[in-house]
């Protein structure tokens, strides 16, 4: 299996507002840990933290920006982000969201159900750093 993977991302747009876009990753068979059977493996990307965030049932964030860049993995629970143009992705455990909106309007999410939300977060660098 050689095949992108695709998610999401949330992008601020050049009027100051936000939108999804598809980001794909390539992925290549390979022999990442042998003498483990080959599998497909993407580029590993530079992280600065990790983290978790745990949100509790009926947490509502109005509209706010990504306070970094991150991407965010849910263990538990489900969420709905929304871009500041009307278009929304809910999310659920097993899904990742890329966000790259500190800048803009940015987004509103909200944690769905009667369940708190565990998302895994991993801190990226902020592209021009070095």
């Amino acid at each position: 299996m050689s095949a992108d993977l695709s998610f999401s991302r949330l992008v601020p747009t050049s009027d100051g507002g936000s939108r999804f876009e598809k980001v794909a990753i390539p992925v290549t068979l390979q022999n990442f840990a042998p003498p483990a059977q080959p599998f497909s493996v993407s580029p590993l990307s530079e992280a600065a933290q990790s983290g978790f965030l745990c949100l509790p049932a009926g947490w509502v964030g109005e509209m706010h920006r990504s306070p970094i860049r991150m991407w965010i993995f849910v263990l538990e629970g489900e969420m709905r982000f929304e871009a500041s143009n009307g278009e929304a992705r809910d999310i659920a455990p097993g899904s990742a969201l890329l966000l790259e909106d500190p800048s803009g309007t940015g987004h509103s999410s909200r944690v769905l159900g009667h369940r708190p939300v565990t998302l895994a977060v991993v801190r990226l660098p902020q592209p021009n750093a070095a």
